[in-house]
């Protein structure tokens, strides 16, 4: 019990009273970089953040970002964790020391360096237009969705990876070797063994990139266009364009809804297909 203390008063300040700050902000009365208690509770923030025209369109781009950002890393992450744990050999620590080290990059320098590269005159257009592929620049490749994918899947596919490696850690080869000598195919170990084994940690890799990506309003900034902003960019302008800070509140207490009904019904699905944490032994 006291060891879990220190644990328990960090998630109290760091998490629980920035919420409870929030909740309390989005009942009350915007007034420009400030707010008022009166009258001492109001829904209307909540109500003027769901009847706004650009309220669907933003949640809309940041749950397909979300998606896409959470399932690419996924399918990549996947055979990256497994080769690194089953088939890396001798050079399994090198390798993950290499994903390790990609995660110390700055945020905005690989921001950066995609905007760089996706451009115009960045090297992908220049290398298809030198080989002859194309003949003007694709115009997709940046301010787009596309390219606030790309580059955020670069940015957490590090994460996904040692979280997956994690999951794979403790199911030894000679599991697998036994599934295998008992009959079982590559289809089946994977389909019965690996994936159930690991399905807590892959969601757990999901919902990690599907929160990050889904409110990041730095990337869509530099990469997104006009048709491609998110709702953080908009919690962002509440906050410091518009000095709105009880609507702000409100439409980051609905986005932290969302993601808390997103995790139950993850929760939900996996209990219903049978899937439970692994208990390993020693």
């Amino acid at each position: 019990m006291t060891l879990a203390l220190p644990a328990a008063l960090g998630l109290l300040l760091f998490f629980a009273a920035p919420v409870a700050i929030f909740l309390v902000y989005s009942f009350l009365t915007g007034v420009v970089f400030s707010f008022s208690a009166e009258p001492p509770l109001t829904f209307e923030n909540y109500v003027d953040v769901f009847q706004a025209p650009s309220t669907n369109d933003l949640l809309g781009n940041s749950a397909i970002v979300g998606f896409l950002v959470a399932t690419a890393c996924l399918a990549i992450g996947f055979p990256v964790a497994y080769w690194i744990r089953y088939h890396a050999g001798r050079f399994q620590n090198l390798v993950l020391l290499l994903v390790i080290a990609a995660l110390f990059a700055s945020y905005l320098v690989r921001i950066y360096a995609w905007r760089s590269m996706l451009g115009s005159d960045g090297v992908i257009n220049s290398g298809l237009e030198s080989l002859g592929v194309i003949d003007e620049p694709l115009g997709f490749l940046v301010f787009s969705r596309f390219a606030i994918v790309v580059a955020i899947v670069h940015i957490l596919l590090p994460f996904v990876i040692l979280i997956l490696y994690a999951g794979f850690r403790p199911l030894e080869p000679r599991y697998l070797e036994a599934s295998e000598d008992l009959g079982a195919g590559f289809v089946d170990r994977w389909r019965r063994i690996i994936l159930p084994l690991v399905a807590v940690p892959a969601m757990s890799a999901f919902m990690l990139c599907f929160v990050l990506a889904s409110a990041d309003y730095v990337t869509p900034q530099f990469l997104g266009g006009p048709e491609s902003s998110m709702v953080g960019v908009q919690i962002q302008n509440y906050f410091k364009a518009q000095g709105d800070y009880p609507q702000g509140a409100a439409l980051a207490i609905m986005v932290l809804v969302g993601y808390l009904l997103l995790q139950g019904l993850l929760l939900l699905a996996l209990k219903l297909l049978g899937v439970r944490r692994v208990e390993w032994g020693t």
